[in-house]
């Protein structure tokens, strides 16, 4: 419904708020209010209400509904958010989505994702209503010349709306892995779109482990997530709402300000200074990570001296350079 993020915004003080001052402050009538809190408490927001009094927010959905995560946004920075239950690939959806005129920032969400894609052709599976699964639609004002350094914009984001909302600071695996004391918590996928040699638009594909408690045995020693990391055991809503603003806000500033988003992803690096064991289409490659180029490349200086950009490839972190 219309109102709700609304009335949600005017929840989110932590204070009793009245039905009065709802409507008199969004212009509909109190039944409308009055109604459109019922839907919300229907989809699992637990709110006190005392006549007299008003409403109290004691519990927000842990779901990434449209109306929760629009809550969140600044008024002047709505974007469109679908939630989906159950999907085949959020990135798929999202795509279909941008191709029928989507804005920046629009976001398809879901609780299972049922074909989700990592990098490289991987598979991407979580249990239902652990992780926040997400797409966003980017529209780059910067040419295909900077489309290598979209990957790591997104990082820049995603590790800046975990802080944010988690109180935990990521580093960046290169090119765009989150890392947490080592272990993984969340991967990122770019898909472009080209036409006349611009960028049409871009899909960001966002997996971050939110509720985990513990991994499958194989997974237990390489993967973390928030929960584990930062006891987070609060809404996905809020998280999906930073993630949409700061990834926007990074793809904008690698149009307006590259060198500052360089910063930043320099900032947040446990790759470069490291010895590091890349897998190329040519083979393995072992070196010491010693800068990202312009067009996004990881840059490694060999045992004899060489220094190869890597467009591609896994890489895996082997030790610290004294």
């Amino acid at each position: 419904m219309a109102h709700q993020h609304l009335i949600l915004r005017a929840l989110l003080s932590g204070e009793e708020v009245s039905g009065e001052e709802i409507s008199r402050r969004l212009g509909v009538s109190r039944a409308m209010v009055h109604k459109e809190i019922a839907a919300m408490r229907a989809e699992g927001l637990v709110a006190l209400a005392r006549p007299r009094r008003g409403y109290r927010l004691l519990t927000l959905p842990d779901r990434p509904l449209p109306w929760l995560v629009q809550a969140f946004f600044p008024p002047d920075a709505e974007y469109p958010v679908r939630f989906l239950p159950e999907a085949g690939s959020t990135m798929e959806e999202a795509a279909a989505w941008a191709r029928e005129g989507a804005p920046q920032g629009a976001a398809v969400t879901t609780d299972h994702q049922l074909q989700g894609r990592g990098r490289r052709g991987r598979s991407w599976e979580d249990p239902p209503g652990m992780s926040l699964l997400s797409s966003i639609v980017l529209r780059p004002r910067c040419g295909p010349s900077k489309a290598g350094w979209l990957p790591l914009a997104a990082a820049v984001g995603a590790c800046r709306a975990v802080e944010r909302v988690c109180g935990v600071r990521a580093e960046i695996k290169w090119p765009n892995d989150l890392l947490v004391g080592g272990r993984k918590l969340a991967g990122i996928l770019v898909e472009l779109t080209l036409e006349e040699q611009e960028i049409r638009h871009a899909v960001v594909g966002c997996g971050i482990n939110v509720h985990q408690e513990e991994f499958p045995p194989e997974l237990a020693a390489r993967a973390v997530s928030l929960r584990q990391a930062a006891g987070y055991a609060g809404s996905r809503a809020p998280l999906l709402a930073a993630l949409i603003e700061e990834i926007a806000s990074a793809s904008d500033q690698l149009s307006d300000d590259p060198p500052a988003l360089r910063a930043r992803w320099v900032e947040r690096s446990c790759t470069l200074g490291r010895e590091v064991l890349a897998q190329t289409p040519q083979g393995p490659l072992e070196g010491v990570a010693v800068a990202v180029d312009d067009l996004g490349c990881l840059v490694v200086r060999t045992r004899d001296g060489a220094q190869v950009a890597l467009a591609a490839g896994d890489v895996s972190i082997r030790g610290s350079v004294r």
